[in-house]
């Protein structure tokens, strides 16, 4: 026997092709089917909030805190950018981070790097020509390692000359030498800054 068959009417016809280009065009459409787009933001990219600086809050005591940078490293990545010779370096608050400001002179030229006493990152650089007249003394201030007394040490001498926090301290060359320098907060509002020779280790000078 024969099946019957049943003719397809041209409105259907069309109707058949439609989908089928519809369903074309669908899939084609979008190149990247896949892509559900850009992810959606962490909270701290939503919040617009970002790290700076290093951990340690301001107002640390700086004869107990340890910062990952060692004030010699410090004057190390500061030559990275500036080949020179130190006349002062310093650790304190800056802006929103401990950092260290470490002074470098060549020849006729003076460099100042800001770095952060956590990471190493240098904050800023700065250079300036020295005036003539001040050049032989600013080459008498570079400071010389050998001999030096050892930071903990001259800090422990100022701590005993006066009581408090150490506060901000400094590596200092002049023409006498080098000095070592600590601001130190006695409590009730009195700062002293106390200043060590740094090759005798003797006390120079204790001032309010």
């Amino acid at each position: 026997m024969r099946a019957q068959r049943t003719p397809i009417t041209a409105a259907a016809a069309v109707a058949v092709a439609l989908g089928l280009t519809l369903a074309g065009c669908t899939a084609s459409d979008d190149p990247h089917p896949n892509d559900d787009g850009p992810p959606a933001p962490t909270a701290s990219q939503s919040s617009g909030e970002s790290t700076t600086g290093s951990g340690t809050e301001r107002g640390a005591a700086l004869a107990t805190t340890a910062f990952a940078l060692a004030w010699r490293d410090a004057v190390d990545t500061a030559k990275d950018g500036f080949e020179g010779e130190l006349t002062e370096i310093e650790l304190g608050w800056e802006t929103d981070r401990y950092a260290y400001t470490v002074e470098l002179l060549s020849g006729d030229h003076e460099h100042t790097a800001v770095v952060d006493a956590e990471t190493g990152e240098i904050v800023t650089n700065s250079g300036e020509p020295v005036e003539n007249d001040d050049v032989a003394e600013k080459k008498a201030e570079v400071i010389d390692y050998e001999g030096l007394v050892p930071l903990e040490e001259a800090m422990s001498t100022a701590l005993d000359a006066q009581s408090g926090t150490v506060s901000e301290l400094k590596l200092e060359g002049t023409q006498n030498g080098a000095q070592w320098q600590f601001d130190i907060d006695a409590g009730s509002g009195e700062d002293y800054e106390v200043t060590v020779d740094a090759y005798s280790g003797d006390v120079i000078t204790t001032d309010d």
